[in-house]
């Protein structure tokens, strides 16, 4: 599992490095894609795609930080940078990890934070609050994502194009988005039980992108239980039972 861990750390520092200088390349030939590129449809719907997994990692990283300032900038970060700032996130996690952790399971102490608040101390209300709320937002994230893409073929033809793939900025919209694909099959591989249902993942996020994250995220939230608090989507379903008593001690208050 230390090996895991330091050919984690490893994979999220290089992703990091290299988009960012996939960035700073495309900020000095592209210009600003404000000004240039950002009415043009194709370029609208990459965005919206990258923009869904964004919010993916917004949603862990708010659970992750005990402060909301810290947790604030860290997603403005993101959404500003892209996959720089998500794999930057995480690869500051794994450097995190004390050696024990590193040997036991480090991406669990990764996705999940030191203290946790027990079922009794959370309120119920609020747990369903939370993630009712999340169970509708994906399905909407995902119809919008598709009408983006409909409205994109039908006011701008195929993607594949090569004025759209080779635009400067469509091509590293693509790259950043594909980098958050990575850090999310880590996950996916993670939390699934067999390779058969993995692998499946794996060619769903691939081939369709933020609709399969969409789907992967309302699956797994519809199978938490009514008084389930919303941060065991992090865990392996096998695992969950076995880990309870680890989340039973009192969680921090916010800075804020």
């Amino acid at each position: 599992m230390a090996l895991l861990a330091t050919r984690l750390t490893a994979l999220f520092s290089a992703l990091a490095s290299s988009f960012g200088v996939i960035l700073i390349w495309t900020l000095y030939t592209g210009g600003n894609p404000v000004l240039l590129e950002i009415y043009k449809p194709w370029l609208r719907a990459a965005v919206a795609e990258l923009e869904i997994n964004c919010f993916t990692f917004a949603l862990w990283t708010v659970y992750k930080e005990s402060s909301y300032v810290y947790s604030g900038i860290w997603i403005f970060f993101m959404f500003w940078t892209g996959s720089l700032g998500t794999c930057a996130y995480i690869f500051v996690q794994f450097l995190k990890l004390s050696p024990q952790e590193s040997a036991e399971d480090p991406i669990y102490h990764v996705l999940l934070r030191h203290e946790h608040k027990s079922y009794e101390e959370q309120k119920a209300g609020k747990r369903c609050l939370v993630v009712a709320a999340t169970r509708i937002a994906y399905p909407i994230l995902g119809c919008l994502l598709i009408a983006s893409v409909v409205y994109a073929v039908m006011t701008d033809g195929s993607p594949f194009r090569r004025e759209v793939l080779l635009a400067p900025w469509q091509m590293t919209t693509v790259v950043d988005f594909y980098v958050h694909i990575v850090a999310l099959l880590v996950w996916a591989v993670y939390k699934e039980t067999s390779w058969l249902s993995a692998s499946l993942w794996i060619l769903l996020f691939v081939c369709f992108g933020s609709l399969a994250t969409c789907a992967y995220m309302t699956k797994e939230l519809f199978q938490l239980g009514s008084q389930d608090p919303m941060h065991l989507i992090l865990l392996k379903h096998n695992s969950r039972p076995a880990r309870l008593p680890l989340l039973n001690s009192v969680q921090p208050q916010r800075v804020v």
